[in-house]
């Protein structure tokens, strides 16, 4: 359980919001900075592209950069959209196969029975 939020980390994360500790206890992680402008946006949907930067943060730490995009690996992922380099990491590390079809869909919001599997695969939970 993270420590009590302090509410002055994001301008829309007050300290009573029921998520508040554990916000501020991601960007502490250097998991997160929030979604730009000094907010976090805790009410906004994550998409795929978002959730593999998560992971791989949570799981590496906030330092780490994956390597180059090849662009190659889904269809609908080319080499320069900017999270391409972690949803490729995500698939090299088995912990997504993408969405079906070669694509990973990366703009489509990840469903809570989805981030399930994603958050057992890349913490290797039993």
């Amino acid at each position: 359980v993270p420590p009590p939020a302090s509410g002055n980390k994001f301008g829309d994360v007050p300290a009573d919001y029921w998520a508040a500790a554990w916000i501020e206890q991601l960007a502490k992680e250097g998991i997160t900075g929030g979604c730009g402008n000094g907010n976090y946006c805790p009410e906004i949907i994550v998409t795929r592209g978002q959730m593999s930067v998560f992971l791989l943060r949570g799981l590496y730490s906030d330092t780490y950069s994956p390597p180059t995009a090849i662009g190659t690996m889904f269809d609908d992922v080319p080499s320069d959209y900017w999270a391409a380099s972690w949803i490729e990491q995500l698939a090299l590390k088995g912990i997504t196969g993408g969405c079906g079809e070669a694509k990973y869909c990366p703009n489509l919001p990840v469903t809570r029975a989805q981030m399930a599997v994603f958050l057992v695969k890349a913490f290797n939970l039993p």
